[in-house]
């Protein structure tokens, strides 16, 4: 593996970059959108250690992947080497492509450890090297707070993302049917699907009993005037169960509609204002 390759491998993120014109739909648009370690697990969320830069700050349930700060990152001896002397292996190009994915990378952490707790909780994670002093470690890393999304890579621009989402929209931004394989079994795939099959079946199941009441009180025989009573009465009551289903399922379509339309207003809202301040720019 060529010195190139294994930085591409372990700093860039081209899905999600490529995701970029689509990301508004997906996660709030800012790229200090990131809760510190100490508020993830407020938030009830399990910290699950990846080495992948695609998945660092994606989240899911109370899941949220985060990729451990490799070593050679905090070495001046390292940026001064490949991004500025002469004498680098990689060129222009690849400078600037690696570099802002390295710098928006290290920005995230400068959410992610905001206090000494913070710290501490990354040790434990191993999302540090062991031998680094917290004075030392937050010197460094505000230097990259105060970056510009300009100086870093497109997918920085963005903080914490949902995997929903991501997979959600996937078909239109990259072409493919997911970003991320969440789950491989088939049985916890098949498991999401549960809950609104059954809700179905119950609508369908609730809307056919309704229909054979009606039906079978039209073909009954009256022979006594209390059968007229009867026949009246549940004749409404399938009215009434019929009206019903119809209302929930209005009532669901409108809130889910609402709560889509919200998203969307709110994300179109934060892309006009974060225009207007380039603008002004």
């Amino acid at each position: 593996m060529t010195l190139l390759s294994f930085l591409q491998k372990e700093l860039s993120t081209p899905d999600l970059d490529t995701f970029h014109s689509w990301l508004w739909l997906v996660g709030t648009q800012s790229s200090a959108h990131i809760s510190a370690l100490t508020n993830q697990a407020v938030r009830g969320r399990q910290i699950i250690v990846s080495e992948n830069p695609e998945i660092h700050l994606i989240w899911i349930n109370s899941t949220i992947y985060i990729k451990p700060i490799p070593k050679y990152l905090l070495s001046h001896a390292f940026w001064e080497f490949y991004f500025t002397n002469k004498n680098s292996p990689l060129n222009e190009e690849e400078k600037i492509t690696i570099g802002n994915a390295a710098r928006g990378f290290l920005r995230s952490y400068a959410y992610l450890i905001r206090h000494k707790s913070d710290f501490i909780i990354a040790k434990k994670l191993n999302l540090i090297p062991k031998h680094i002093k917290h004075s030392q470690f937050i010197k460094f890393i505000m230097l990259f707070e105060r970056l510009q999304d300009g100086e870093v890579s497109l997918r920085y621009s963005y903080g914490e993302l949902r995997l929903g989402r991501l997979n959600f929209w996937a078909l239109f931004a990259l072409h493919r049917w997911d970003f991320h394989e969440h789950e491989g079994r088939y049985g916890a795939y098949f498991a999401q699907f549960y809950g609104p099959i059954l809700f179905v079946f119950g609508i369908f199941a609730t809307l056919l009993n309704a229909m054979q009441v009606g039906l079978a009180v039209q073909s009954a025989q009256a022979s006594e005037p209390s059968w007229e009573i009867f026949k009246g009465v549940c004749r409404i009551f399938t009215i009434i169960t019929l009206a019903a289903v119809v209302l929930v399922i209005l009532v669901l379509l409108v809130l889910f509609l609402a709560r889509w339309l919200m998203e969307i207003r709110f994300a179109l809202r934060d892309k006009m204002c974060k225009r207007r301040m380039r603008g002004r720019l």
